[in-house]
């Protein structure tokens, strides 16, 4: 493409899985929103104009890498940075690792086609969010396909049940509205885990992959937690 200051190729560049593309004749960056930042002169009163622009590229850069495009959530990437900080650091106390999936989405995606099934991830996490308490410092991501997460901070394993059973009751008292009009309900399962002193990354995911599949198994829309030891 060409640049829309000074009309010459741009160059498509990668930074951390981002593309942006960047012209080497005026130094400009233009963002996949629209925007076009030009880095080239300084501010003459402040000086610091040019700066601002760079550090707003690197924050919408920033969010790009780590957030999910269609649920707007913390994504797997992510995801594997935080758990395996918190498997690395224990100063943080209690961590807990919820597992999510949404029961029967195969079904929603088949009878309202990947429009329908898109509005399901997009407002289950929406819902999912709502009921986060920021200053708990509650994490939610987005895995793939319909599987989500939530990491919990600081909550005993009985605090953490009741937080991701309100999680599961929240969720089979919405209603989400189809492209098409159609009101439906649906509810999720979820398998908790409780950070050991001996996990790693992988099996503080595996164990809690585990027990929500054990949810699964054993009826759906339910909650399965970590015995404690």
């Amino acid at each position: 493409m060409n640049c829309p200051k000074c009309s010459s190729i741009m160059e498509t560049k990668k930074i951390d899985d981002i593309e942006i593309d960047i012209c080497t004749s005026c130094a400009g960056i233009f963002l996949d929103d629209g925007e076009f930042e030009s880095f080239t002169g300084v501010d003459p009163t402040t000086g610091l104009a040019r700066l601002s622009k760079f550090i707003k590229v690197l924050e919408k850069l920033n969010e790009k890498a780590v957030i999910d495009e269609l649920t707007q959530v913390y994504n797997r990437k992510y995801f594997n940075e935080v758990v395996k900080n918190v498997c690395e650091n224990r100063k943080r106390g209690q961590v807990t690792l919820v597992a999510i999936d949404i029961d029967n989405f195969k079904t929603y995606n088949t009878r309202f086609g990947h429009d329908g099934g898109d509005v399901i991830l997009k407002e289950t996490a929406n819902v999912i969010r709502r009921t986060l308490r920021t200053s708990r410092d509650d994490y939610i991501f987005r895995l793939g396909g319909e599987e989500f997460a939530l990491i919990f901070f600081d909550l005993n394993p009985n605090d953490s049940m009741f937080a991701a059973d309100v999680v599961r009751k929240i969720v089979e008292a919405s209603t989400f509205t189809m492209p098409d009009g159609t009101q439906v309900k649906l509810t999720i399962s979820l398998g908790a885990a409780i950070l050991r002193p001996e996990d790693t990354p992988e099996t503080f995911y595996k164990r809690s992959d585990e027990l929500l599949y054990k949810a699964k198994d054993t009826g759906k829309n339910r909650v399965v937690m970590d015995e404690i030891k």
